[in-house]
């Protein structure tokens, strides 16, 4: 049974291994996917063509016109292969994303979220019918990834957002009534970090963390190459790393913890509580740019905040490269020097050396490709899933 095992596990590590080699390196011809992913000849020639039986790739013509000695033709994954479909589920927005089956975007909808968790379901639910018909009908839904933001356990369940008023709901099987086509859910930062692995600043990466600020403060990790989601699938709850004892009340319960001081509203409540009252990060952008004393002091604390408990996680998993996303990014020029000034601070040396501290290139979309992320993964590395599953029609 071990050997069976280990045999069906290698096959599907050559398989997704080769099928991003070909996604990224498109018009790629056989001997090109053998150099790229390291398998030997009749590996790449068997995995090509169990591909191509199931028509997830296609032939072209010479991938090398002209060159001397047999043609070789290019492979492509196949546009007419399917699509993937991708989301991020909250209570002030739902963004939903139809990307084929290489990672390219298709189609996007925004549609109003709800704090009724089973509202914002069945309007999800709702738009991914609306997105899939404008990505065309005839195409095949080979997964849907949804990132939700909270305490996501390894069975699908939403056990706690404390920042959201969503707690011990069972999600997936809520996502896949009615679906054939696999539904794939997790924590909005984990899913984060795996849309940066495939399709962002971190595609050569093998150990980074992704910070993800929105209504709270969570973390993606990504060592030695693969998501860490802990013993029960809560890994990366930095949010929760306690900045002031006995401080601020958290929705969770706690004290002091440091979202209360650097997630949006943390920033915004300490704005009012020295006199300014701003509704939205945009606008304390607006009041920095302007010089304003008391906004520039609140972000450069936010700045000092985040970089203790970054310091933190680098000091215990050092990684190489810190990408951050969300609504931080509105107002990372105003606190990146002190952020930077307390990882001098307080990171170890060697580790601090060469560690990188960027803006995710995906924006807004970060999360919802993560959801097409997670769809990849899972279609890819599961070759025993029948083809031809399509979203049930209601």
């Amino acid at each position: 049974m071990a050997a069976k095992v280990n045999s069906t596990a290698i096959r599907r590590v050559n398989r997704v291994r080769l099928f991003h080699a070909l996604r990224e390196h498109p018009n790629s011809s056989q001997t090109d996917l053998q150099r790229l992913t390291g398998l030997d000849r009749g590996t790449t020639s068997l995995v090509v063509a169990q591909l191509l039986e199931e028509g997830l790739i296609t032939r072209g013509e010479a991938a090398y016109p002209g060159r001397v000695g047999r043609p070789e033709t290019a492979l492509n994954i196949s546009p007419a292969a399917g699509i993937f479909v991708g989301a991020r589920l909250e209570p002030r927005q739902i963004r939903i994303i139809s990307t084929n089956l290489a990672g390219e975007p298709l189609s996007r909808l925004d549609l109003q979220g709800s704090n009724d968790i089973y509202q914002a379901i069945a309007r999800f639910r709702n738009g991914l019918q609306e997105i899939i018909r404008e990505s065309g009908p005839a195409q095949v839904v080979r997964g849907i990834g949804v990132g939700i933001p909270g305490l996501m356990d390894r069975e699908g369940r939403l056990v706690l957002a404390p920042n959201l008023g969503w707690r011990g709901v069972l999600i997936h099987p809520l996502l896949q009534e009615g679906l054939e086509t696999p539904v794939y859910v997790d924590n909005d930062a984990n899913a984060a970090a795996m849309a940066e692995r495939l399709f962002g600043a971190c595609k050569g990466s093998s150990h980074f963390v992704y910070l993800s600020c929105h209504s709270g403060l969570g973390a993606g990790l990504f060592l030695d190459g693969r998501l860490y989601r802990g013993a029960r699938g809560f890994s990366g709850e930095i949010g929760h790393v306690t900045a002031v004892p006995e401080g601020r009340a958290c929705g969770c319960g706690k004290w002091g913890c440091v979202e209360t001081y650097v997630s949006e509203g943390g920033i915004l409540r300490t704005l009012a509580e020295r006199g300014r009252f701003l509704a939205s990060l945009a606008e304390v952008a607006d009041a920095a740019r302007g010089r304003d004393e008391v906004a520039l002091e609140v972000l450069s604390e936010a700045g000092r905040w985040l970089g203790l408990a970054l310091a933190t996680l680098v000091n215990l998993y050092n990684p190489e490269m810190v990408v951050l996303g969300g609504t931080l990014a509105t107002v990372f020029p105003f606190l990146e020097e002190a952020l930077h000034r307390t990882l001098d601070i307080h990171v170890l040396g060697p580790l601090r050396e060469g560690l990188r501290v960027i803006l995710s290139p995906l924006g807004a979309e970060v999360v919802p490709m993560g959801g097409i992320a997670l769809a990849m993964d899972g279609f890819i590395s599961a070759p025993h899933l029948e083809p031809g599953l399509r979203p049930a029609h209601g």
